[in-house]
């Protein structure tokens, strides 16, 4: 099927819905003059604004989703949405409309944040306990907003209290965290603060100590080690009934280890003696050791300082911030075949250093000019710095340092402005616009330019008294993207000023939709979007990472890329029981001139469908249920089905002539890029909360988490075994076995929280 003739069918399935949802909402609501509604969480869309694409998440709502380890996750509460896929089971990743991990803006309280992930992934870098409320868009951006062509996640930090000291602190299984506030002049100045950290290495040590005194007498040890924390701190300053004033400061940092040590004779026997175990021959025993570890760190810290003035109704914002990102990743080689001879001495070492550091002003004033008119603009300057990659490579045999490779220790000045204005305008009770755009220019070093202009266009029109028809047209640049090789956001993928060597990252989308809230509490919208990508960057064919031949420019090629798809969702409320609904359809493409011999192939993310379906029951004040199951057609990957003899190289079912006599692999052949479909996705999530209030009015709340309840084995990647450990004659001896892999069973977790 063409793509006309799937956006064929996808405009009249659309047009079917929004058809029937407009008919249900003018008959269920022109008859009754609904109450007013308190939307909490991701429910309900405002169907008098212009706003498409856009969910304001309460950091209650985040705290009390079923997820992985009990812990209340930022990001993967925004993967119920239609439209948004985490990627990969498990983690923390956010594709958004078709688009790559990289392509969000993430936004903590003014400072943008690269690589919001720990473990990997596996956690968000937000403590949900410090958070108040996020904004999500994915369509219809504010121009406020800009930098990043997939969504924009703008998370509030809570506000410290001015009254009385209040906090808490949470002990999960493999998480622990505090959160405190409290006046240092009453009403004129308080402070906020939270910290995070992972208890995972207070488990892993003592177990790994046990193993390896265990593995002691055959010269084993395993190393390993992994810890991270964050910590999140606001002050706020009433200075006057006009001026207000906070400071936010962020700090996030991840460090991981492995690896493995040989050492003395591995097999030698041992004998009691005396109560101890002695080698049964120590003559001419060769005392050695070999030890390879694999060590990564990353992490963000920034600060930003806001001042907000209010002038009757004119409202001026100003923002100064700093905030740097860095990660390094080392692979250690260290050998002695004979600590007598220190001319045996062996040091091997890969290491690769990405940062990326920005500091920024903005000026931001809204207006309201008439009645029906209000006006937002702003200005916005930033100095980005980057160190796109620093590869090195050392070795050192005996006493001889050898000569070792450095990649280009290359830094990247890139200067951005940007001019935007958003102006909102109704007129009258059916129409109502939003006409915005946003002028940017970078500055690249070596006095290069570049200039952007992107609109920002959203119109609603009344269809009923709570039904409405929504459209809007942006366009986004990115200047800044991150490469990478696998099918999951790492902390070792390089972030790179694209900007610098070619166009910016431009995306345009189109999305049109019918907004409805109906009675008893229920609200629907059904929206389609298409969306066109120019100038992504990928990895040539057989590039990697740690080439130091190539710099980081020479590794990539461009390419463009295009999606399209419907979101539908509802959301009902029936006395305590509240549930919600996401349906998301997509197609999701990319073309690279030298990837994949020109043609076109499925992204990695092209996710055809997506149902997700929350509920959850307030049953009294002591104790709340939850559930939430999700369905996703599975990730593309790029897997070889067959394998070809080359001379000197045979394989048993391969075309050749001579019968095989050894055991080789061949050659692996792949017919094109992401050629494989993995087996649908699906997991069902259950949490249940008890709480319960003290006689001195302090509360403690005990959460039960069930995390994938039904032990689906959901694959992530598809292992090929070539080798089943055979030597063979003929080509009937042999197999070639394709492997699911999953990482994540059911998870039980419990998680106890006290506040005060």
């Amino acid at each position: 099927m063409t793509i006309v003739s799937r956006l064929r069918v996808l405009l009249t399935w659309g047009s079917t819905l929004l058809v029937a949802v407009c008919a249900w909402g003018q008959q269920h609501v022109d008859s009754l003059k609904l109450p007013e509604v308190i939307v909490s969480g991701m429910t309900g869309r405002n169907v008098q604004s212009t706003d498409m694409g856009h969910v304001n998440l309460s950091g209650e709502t985040i705290l009390h989703l079923p997820s992985l380890f009990g812990e209340g996750d930022v990001v993967k509460a925004l993967h119920t949405l239609p439209g948004v896929s985490q990627g990969v089971e498990g983690f923390s990743g956010l594709y958004v409309h078709g688009g790559e991990g990289d392509q969000n803006v993430f936004i903590y309280q003014g400072l943008p944040l690269y690589h919001v992930g720990h473990l990997g992934g596996v956690f968000s870098a937000f403590n949900a306990a410090t958070v108040d409320n996020i904004d999500f868009y994915k369509a219809a951006y504010p121009a406020r907003y800009g930098g990043f062509v997939s969504s924009v996640v703008d998370i509030k930090m809570k506000r410290p209290d001015f009254e009385k000291t209040a906090g808490s602190f949470t002990v999960g299984l493999l998480t622990g965290n505090v959160c405190l506030t409290t006046p240092v002049v009453k009403d004129r100045l308080a402070v906020v603060v939270g910290v995070r950290r992972s208890l995972i290495d207070l488990f892993t040590i003592p177990v790994l100590a046990i193993i390896n005194a265990s593995k002691k007498k055959d010269g084993e040890k395993k190393i390993g080690y992994y810890a991270f924390a964050d910590a999140n701190a606001r002050i706020d300053w009433k200075a006057s009934a006009a001026l207000r004033m906070s400071l936010v400061g962020y700090y996030g940092h991840d460090r991981f280890k492995l690896g493995e040590k040989d050492f003395d004779a591995p097999n030698l026997g041992y004998t009691w003696v005396d109560g101890k175990l002695v080698p049964d021959n120590t003559e001419g025993m060769l005392h050695y050791y070999d030890q390879s570890t694999s060590s990564l760190s990353w992490g963000n810290v920034g600060t930003a300082l806001n001042a907000h003035l209010t002038l009757g109704t004119l409202h001026l914002t100003a923002l100064g911030a700093f905030t740097r990102y860095s990660s390094h990743y080392d692979q250690r080689h260290e050998a002695q075949s004979d600590l007598a001879n220190a001319g045996t001495y062996a040091f091997n070492l890969y290491g690769t250093r990405n940062t990326v550091a920005d500091f920024m002003g903005m000026l931001m004033a809204y207006v309201p000019v008439a009645p029906f008119y209000t006006l937002e603009a702003g200005l916005t300057g930033t100095h980005h710095r980057f160190m796109p990659e620093r590869i090195t490579h050392k070795a050192r045999q005996g006493s001889q340092p050898i000569e070792g490779q450095q990649g280009a220790n290359e830094i990247v000045n890139v200067g951005e402005v940007s001019l935007y204005a958003d102006n909102n305008i109704d007129l009258g009770p059916v129409v109502k616009l939003n006409l915005g755009g946003r002028v940017t220019k970078w500055m690249v070093q070596k006095g290069r330019h570049r200039l952007a202009f992107e609109p920002r266009l959203a119109a609603r029109v009344m269809l009923a008294r709570e039904v409405s028809l929504k459209c809007s047209y942006t366009v986004m640049h990115q200047a800044v993207q991150q490469v990478s090789t696998n099918y999951v956001n790492l902390p070792t993928d390089l972030w790179l000023p694209t900007i610098a060597v070619a166009p910016p990252l431009k995306c345009r989308q189109l999305s049109a939709g019918v907004f409805c809230n109906m009675a008893h509490g229920t609200s629907a919208s059904v929206e389609l979007w298409y969306k066109r990508l120019w100038n992504l960057v990928e990895y040539r064919e057989g590039v990697s990472v740690f080439n130091t031949s190539l710099i980081w420019r020479e590794k990539t090629t461009l390419g463009r890329g295009w999606c399209y798809g419907l979101d539908v969702s509802a959301f009902h409320r029936l006395g305590k029981v509240e549930g919600t609904l996401g349906y998301g359809l997509m197609w999701n493409y990319r073309k690279f001139d030298r990837l994949n011999k020109g043609r076109r192939f499925p992204a990695k993310f092209d996710n055809r469908h997506k149902i997700d379906l929350t509920l959850t029951y307030h049953r009294s004040e002591k104790i709340d249920f939850s559930a939430s199951w999700t369905y996703m057609t599975g990730n593309r990957i790029t897997l070889s089905v067959y394998n070809y003899d080359i001379y000197g190289s045979l394989f048993p079912d391969a075309p050749h002539t001579i019968p095989p006599f050894v055991e080789e692999t061949g050659v692996d052949y792949y017919a094109s890029r992401n050629n494989y479909r993995l087996p649908a996705f699906h997991r069902l999530n259950l949490g249940m909360t008890l709480k319960h209030k003290r006689r001195n009015g302090h509360m403690s709340m005990w959460n039960f988490s069930l995390y994938n309840a039904y032990w689906r084995q959901n694959a992530i990647t598809i292992k090929k075994d070539d080798d089943n450990g055979v030597l063979f004659t003929s080509a009937s001896d042999w197999h070639r076995a394709f492997k699911a892999v999953s990482i994540i069973p059911i998870m039980p977790s419990v998680s106890y929280t006290y506040e005060f």
